[in-house]
């Protein structure tokens, strides 16, 4: 794994609020020769590799990505919520270096807790595409432990990393974030207009979602004021 998951912001049951991730996982596919044990770069069959992603409990590694119902005749709900299947990116990393990468910009997860992600790699048969094929597992992995924090709880988003952003110039539709201390920064200086390090790129997919954040608290501070003037008034 390229970037493993640190944290993130439970979502709750409203699609309105979903948070992702943070930082987004990515995964960098190597192919290794038996015989002598190296990476094969030049064999490397990425265009037929999906990996699926699925939300694993931290200690036991089973799989939580759904919650049970209460009724036995009841449907599941989904606990990991997003994108879990990614596709193969051919590019450089921030070095300039090749590979083969799989980027998670979309996961979310409902409750908080303690979880990890398993990652399991298919190679799809392009002769054997229909309904109801099975592809076999090629590879699985294993993500560090992340937290999933309450809304109070969370230390906020991380500025993207040299990777994401070296894979963003290159084409990859993700997200790239200042993080909360360069948005602290910007607010602290009367006047400043904070560039994003994407200048020059299409704005409308750079999303800094502490601003949502700063946005939901003012929100919340004038909505008290006006609850305090009301209780004024009947006194």
């Amino acid at each position: 794994m390229r970037q493993q998951p640190v944290a993130a912001r439970a979502c709750g049951f409203g699609e309105r609020d979903r948070r992702v991730v943070d930082p987004p996982p990515i995964l960098e596919l190597k192919v290794i020769d038996t015989e002598t044990g190296k990476v094969d770069s030049e064999n490397t069959p990425y265009v037929y590799t999906t990996l699926h992603c699925t939300l694993i409990n931290s200690m036991t590694y089973k799989d939580e990505s759904q919650i049970e119902p209460a009724h036995p005749n009841a449907p599941a709900t989904q606990r990991l919520m997003g994108t879990a299947v990614a596709s193969p990116f051919s590019g450089t990393d921030e070095t300039g270096k090749r590979g083969t990468f799989f980027v998670f910009p979309d996961l979310s997860c409902r409750n908080p807790g303690r979880y990890r992600f398993q990652f399991r790699l298919l190679i799809v048969d392009p002769l054997n595409l229909s309904v109801g094929t099975t592809s076999r597992i090629q590879s699985s992995i294993i993500s560090e432990p992340f937290e999933v924090y309450t809304a109070k709880e969370f230390p906020g988003m991380r500025a993207s990393s040299a990777l994401l952003k070296a894979l963003r110039k290159q084409g990859l539709n993700v997200a790239v974030k200042k993080g909360r201390e360069a948005t602290k920064k910007a607010t602290r200086r009367p006047g400043h207009v904070d560039e994003d390090d994407s200048s020059g790129e299409d704005g409308e997919n750079v999303a800094d979602e502490d601003d949502q954040d700063s946005d939901d608290a003012r929100s919340q501070a004038a909505t008290g004021s006006k609850d305090r003037r009301k209780r004024k008034r009947r006194e």
